[in-house]
């Protein structure tokens, strides 16, 4: 079958060209919801993607890598850095960096900045992995980390989210906590994958079907409401003791704020476990148990798998993968 072109989407879903142009960059102001929702589902039942960006990137080979990262400021993004950088230097190849400060929309005019530069190839840390964006690039040129999109389309480089989180709150019950009394906090899911996978084998673990052991921090930075929901989960406990589990470093840290503006002390008055392991959290006593995520070796993973792609066309035109870096539980007595 020969390959569909832009004026084929355009015919297909009645459009101009000119209106699957502005959709392809990202331009969506320019059209309805409904014209972009129509083109958004054209472009996925076809599985189209414009044949200048597959040939723009996949046959441009200057040894130049685009990384665009969701937010600098994240403690995890910086060491997933530190391993492209490595990565690329061992292997010979420059790096082009733009950061999205969690911005879908500069994300976008990242993505379109990185395209026009001719880079050799792209690594993403998405804002929003199901961005109509990522539906213009090659996975013959492009790898995605950390956060994947539901239908993984592009290489996507990321840790155990589920199965770990499964194992190390199995392992708090071991403890003695019962399904009650234990509470995942998060900031709000908006369907990020690693929010929700993380959530997900909360939920396994502790076999609660609903969302009421789910407790959201608000993002904007306000954590009265969040403080009041503490105390009253932990004075309606069921059992000796309550045990949270945080979806990352930085939830983390505003349960701990909450605890002491409570005057709660761990391990006594509550348990408490994290993703991502912070060299903060191994300093203070008690350490807190967590599960250590290799983020250097995330980059670096994500850079192999890129430059495989890039330098063997035996590698190229395969079924997109979900690459899971291993994690692991490390106890520090903090619940």
């Amino acid at each position: 079958m020969e390959k569909l072109t832009i004026k084929d989407i355009a015919r297909l879903a009645d459009v101009s060209t000119a209106t699957v142009s502005n959709y392809l960059n990202g331009n969506y102001s320019r059209m309805s919801e409904k014209t972009r929702k129509r083109l958004e589902d054209m472009i996925r039942e076809t599985n189209y993607v414009p044949s200048s960006v597959a040939r723009g990137l996949a046959t441009n080979h200057n040894k130049t890598i685009g990384v665009s990262v969701a937010d600098i400021t994240n403690p995890f993004t910086s060491t997933v850095l530190s391993g492209i950088y490595d990565a690329c230097g061992k292997l010979g190849y420059t790096v082009v960096f733009t950061n999205a400060s969690s911005d879908s929309t500069r994300e976008i005019d990242n993505v379109n900045k990185l395209k026009h530069q001719e880079v050799s190839g792209l690594i993403i840390d998405p804002v929003d992995a199901e961005n109509a964006i990522f539906k213009t690039l090659s996975n013959d040129s492009t790898v995605m980390i950390d956060r994947q999109a539901a239908a993984v389309k592009i290489d996507s480089v990321v840790t155990d989210n589920y199965n770990a989180v499964n194992k190390f709150v199995g392992n708090m019950k071991k403890s003695g906590y019962i399904d009650e009394d234990l509470y995942f906090i998060s900031w709000p899911l908006r369907n990020v994958s690693t929010r929700l996978e993380r959530y997900r084998g909360f939920k396994t673990a502790t076999g609660i079907k609903d969302d009421s052991h789910l407790i959201l921090v608000d993002d904007s930075g306000d954590d009265q409401y969040f403080i009041s929901q503490i105390k009253q989960i932990v004075d309606r406990k069921r059992s000796g003791k309550v045990g949270f589990f945080t979806m990352n470093g930085r939830v983390l840290l505003h349960l701990l704020k909450a605890m002491q503006a409570l005057n709660y002390r761990y391990p006594d008055d509550v348990g408490i476990g994290s993703y991502e392991d912070l060299d903060w959290m191994e300093i203070i006593q008690p350490g807190i148990s967590c599960i250590h995520q290799d983020s250097f070796n995330l980059g670096v993973t994500a850079v192999n798998t890129l430059v495989r792609k890039l330098e063997d066309e035996k590698t190229k035109h395969f079924v997109p993968q979900l690459i899971e870096v291993p994690t692991m539980i490390k106890m520090r007595g903090s619940y």
